[in-house]
């Protein structure tokens, strides 16, 4: 456990202590388009994976090797076919995605190529967690950051200075991991020649369910960013983009845990173990993000006070209340592994549409009738009633018995 979380805390606290060279050389304009192009992979993501990310996942601990060889093999296919599809659909509408939220025209190659390379990264950090090669996991996440983070300052410095460079270090970073996990596959026999029509079908089916519940966690945690940008404009939403970004921390941390978690969970609920046998581990994990935010709130304050541009300590409320989201968030990502386990479609969709909806509400009338401070505390709403979904949703699977 301490292997995971270390690992995902450190990789975050690199790129923390990287971010004021970031703010203080590229402009408000910069930190707002990489803001925009980070997450479009995050909303991407789920549209070029179709749950497969889900699958792989949760059928470890179901299936014998040779059978699980040929879901991951199959499953493959998806994310490189429709990244691929991608690459002419932004060239299409290229101009009215600039203008309403300044896609930039390297955009229509870089976030496809991005899209497969960081599915083939969040592949291979599955097989390494679900086979408990903990040091491996590790080694890998602090290889990626400390890679993407020293080409992004040499590009910064010596090539160019804007956004470009960043997002140049990313695609370097990821291909190097994205070659370490095709050698780590084959090696153990992940990525075979075995393709079944009837699976992909199948997984094509599931992948529906999988998409709407990934869609929705974009819609809850980064939709925002594009409402500021379409109607603030830029740099403004380089500024709310910086406090997002330290109100991340606590996602970082929740998904270092859940790396530990997430198997041992996974495990117990297939011995058809419930709230009775886990809830030791829940209230620990909750304690655990609790303390985590009460540190981020420190860390911030001072690291707005003192090292980041003067600019920004106008906007630190931002954080605040933002972090108050992500601490809420983190607990309902924890109560939906339950429904995940169980891929029950009928359950994800109607969880899913409901979030989304409920995001997209709160989110245009936040920006749309008050202001960006409103918008804030619309994702505190937000999550609050999504955390009430999932209880309820784990209820009726009978997670509490």
């Amino acid at each position: 456990m301490g292997l995971y979380t270390a690992a995902g805390t450190l990789a975050k606290v690199i790129s923390f202590a990287a971010l004021p060279f970031f703010v203080n050389v590229l402009s408000e304009g910069d930190i707002g388009i990489l803001n925009i192009f980070n997450s479009s992979i995050v909303f991407l993501t789920p549209i070029i994976s179709m749950g497969v990310l889900y699958t792989i996942s949760v059928d470890f601990f179901k299936l014998p090797k040779e059978d699980y060889a040929r879901v991951f093999s199959t499953g493959f296919l998806i994310p490189i076919v429709f990244s691929l599809l991608l690459v002419p659909v932004f060239y299409i509408f290229r101009e009215p995605l600039l203008r309403t939220f300044h896609f930039q025209y390297q955009f229509v190659w870089l976030i496809p190529l991005c899209l497969f390379l960081n599915f083939c990264y969040e592949a291979y950090i599955i097989l390494l967690r679900m086979n408990n090669k903990a040091r491996q996991f590790a080694f890998m996440s602090l290889l990626k950051i400390t890679v993407e983070i020293t080409l992004a300052i040499i590009l910064v410095v010596f090539v160019y200075q804007n956004w470009y460079s960043r997002a140049l270090s990313y695609v370097i970073s990821a291909a190097l991991i994205a070659i370490l996990f095709f050698f780590f596959a084959i090696k153990n026999g992940f990525l075979v020649r075995k393709f079944d029509k009837k699976l992909l079908k199948e997984e094509l089916s599931f992948g529906l369910s999988g998409l709407l519940l990934q869609t929705a966690v974009f819609f809850i945690g980064t939709s925002d960013k594009f409402f500021v940008m379409a109607y603030f404009g830029k740099d403004q939403a380089g500024f709310y983009s910086i406090a997002a970004v330290f109100a991340s921390v606590l996602f970082i941390i929740s998904s270092s845990l859940m790396q530990y978690l997430q198997p041992i969970l996974y495990k117990k609920f297939a011995e058809k173990q419930g709230w009775q046998n886990v809830k030791g581990l829940y209230k620990k994990y909750m304690l655990a993000m609790l303390g985590t935010a009460m540190l981020l709130i420190a860390f911030t304050w001072f690291a707005y006070r003192f090292i980041l541009k003067s600019s920004y300590w106008e906007y630190i409320h931002y954080f605040y209340v933002l972090c108050a989201s992500g601490f809420i968030w983190s607990v309902s990502n924890l109560f939906l592994q339950y429904i995940i386990f169980h891929k029950r479609k009928k359950v994800i969709v109607w969880f899913s549409v409901m979030s989304i909806l409920l995001a997209l509400l709160v989110n245009f009338s936040m920006v749309h009738y008050f202001s960006m401070t409103a918008l804030c505390f619309g994702q505190v709403i937000t999550n609050v009633l999504v955390l009430g979904a999932s209880l309820y949703y784990s209820w009726k699977l009978k997670f509490f018995g």
